[in-house]
């Protein structure tokens, strides 16, 4: 069985599906689907550094108080997500000089090609954990534009059931 997430967010019309990569990211995958099991709203940002993105950096110890973030398993890796991939970059606090005060989950909605996970501490790795429907595409491409124009915003991750 499919499942499948639903990115949500009011002001710029973003509402697109993603099938979870089961396949190919199991454990990312599941991560996901938790964070979308109490379809709440999530602070997000247009990324600085790796271009076409949407940023969603989530507290995991408070999203997902029962993950033990260290053991999510890279998966599906790269540094060079396309169009429609969603990456999950799960890092414990302290992972890196400088890092957010939290367990990050990291959650990216990349809308174009030519994504790269050059961060200020370096490369890193995301889990590409799922893709936007094709029929999606371009509405996501439309919704993370004006996220991009309007600045941060809350977006809501749901299970589509």
């Amino acid at each position: 069985m499919k499942r499948i997430v639903v990115f949500t967010e009011q002001r710029s019309g973003l509402n697109v599906r993603a099938q979870l990569l089961d396949d190919v990211a199991p454990h990312n995958a599941q991560v996901l689907w938790d964070l979308a099991g109490a379809g709440k709203a999530f602070h997000a940002i247009h990324a600085m550094w790796t271009g076409p993105e949407i940023s969603i950096p989530i507290d995991g110890a408070k999203a997902l108080p029962d993950c033990d973030l260290a053991a999510v398993p890279a998966e599906n890796a790269t540094s060079y997500p396309r169009a429609g991939d969603i990456a999950l970059v799960c890092a414990p606090k302290g992972t890196w000089r400088d890092g957010p005060p939290f367990d990050l989950v990291d959650v990216g909605l990349f809308y174009g090609d030519g994504g790269r996970l050059l961060m200020p501490m370096g490369w890193i790795m995301g889990n590409i954990c799922a893709r936007v429907l094709d029929e999606d595409r371009g509405a996501l491409a439309a919704g993370c534009s004006a996220i991009r124009r309007t600045g941060e915003c809350a977006i809501t991750i749901a299970r589509d059931v």
